[in-house]
């Protein structure tokens, strides 16, 4: 194993169960008293720990392969990302949920000459049209505590979840995870059971394990912005799950890819929304996280030979970032 491999493996050797148990039993209050004792339990280099959903535990088994607890039972045995997702060769297609994805021509998809991923909301949109996709993506916590539901509309589709949204998904919809195969994934420097390290110590072990990551040229204290060539590593989340879904795709072998929906206006989504609609914070997020998070991809793609096609004719992101060209010098 090379350094980050040992580092992350520490971390998942870790059950956490007292912690935990400790966390759970101050409950929901914000009182001072509890925030203080939320600290003291889980300081501020493990601060990501703190959101692991009440009742829910996650054990690793062995590896990359983890265990998912509701109460004490086990709920789910997750996949390695491997495992789930082989190879990832053929045509990828990434379906988000801006307005636009309702004008794509459906039909090759239709015909199965793409492997489609979907994202957050994009199965609810996708059974409208009387399609299925072949994989799940969710990276958002708030998303499966709000939006489980969206999930119901493609059942037994394999999923990738990152790890504090599976803990929330299984607190509130269980039968969602037990239903599909799943594969866990963990952001950079917010990885399971292992303290957040100083950005030095996290190049320098980056530098002597390969070089999965590839940071942006200033510091981003909340390792947002950056791209992944192992996801199974950790993955950085540039304000949209669609960027994660890119790190997988590409990570797993993906060279031809196309991106559907990405709107990024905020202007609604695909499918209908009702009273329950999710607020978007995409505009907010455009120049300080998610222009960046796609100019590293470009950078970090150079003279691999990857294609990505966006399809959106509202995206507001450069078209340069997109295209065989653009990955090639």
């Amino acid at each position: 194993m090379n350094p980050l491999e040992t580092l992350l493996a520490d971390g998942r050797n870790h059950s956490f169960g007292l912690r935990t148990a400790l966390a759970h039993s101050l409950g929901s209050s914000y009182a001072s008293l509890n925030r203080m004792a939320m600290r003291a339990i889980w300081p501020r280099k493990l601060k990501h720990m703190r959101y692991l959903a009440k009742g829910i535990s996650i054990k690793n088994e062995v590896g990359h392969r983890y265990t998912i607890y509701s109460n004490g039972a086990s709920l789910v045995k997750c996949l390695y990302l491997a495992e789930l997702l082989p190879s990832m060769e053929m045509p990828i297609s990434i379906v988000a949920t801006g307005p636009s994805a309702l004008d794509y021509p459906w039909e090759q998809v239709r015909n199965r000459e793409r492997f489609l991923i979907g994202v957050n909301g994009a199965p609810t949109m996708l059974k409208g049209l009387g399609i299925v996709p072949d994989l799940l993506v969710v990276t958002d916590r708030e998303f499966a505590l709000t939006g489980s539901k969206h999930l119901e509309a493609a059942p037994g589709v394999p999923l990738v979840i990152e790890f504090l949204a599976a803990a929330a998904l299984a607190s509130v919809a269980p039968q969602l995870l037990t239903n599909r195969s799943v594969a866990l994934i963990e952001r950079v420097n917010m990885w399971y059971g292992s303290p957040s390290l100083p950005f030095s110590a996290l190049r320098q072990i980056n530098a002597e394990s390969g070089m999965p990551f590839v940071f942006p040229p200033a510091r981003d204290p909340a390792y947002v912005v950056g791209w992944s060539h192992c996801p199974e590593l950790g993955f950085f989340p540039g304000r949209t799950v669609v960027f994660a879904a890119l790190q997988i795709a590409i990570g797993r072998g993906a060279k031809d890819l196309e991106i559907i929906g990405m709107d990024l206006s905020g202007s609604g989504r695909s499918y209908a929304e009702g009273a329950e609609k999710r607020p978007t914070q995409l505009q907010e997020h455009y120049d300080a996280f998610i222009l960046p998070s796609f100019q590293i991809m470009c950078r970090a793609l150079a003279g691999r030979n990857v294609v990505i096609s966006n399809c959106s004719p509202v995206c507001p992101l450069p078209a340069e970032l997109f295209g065989n060209s653009s990955l090639e010098h």
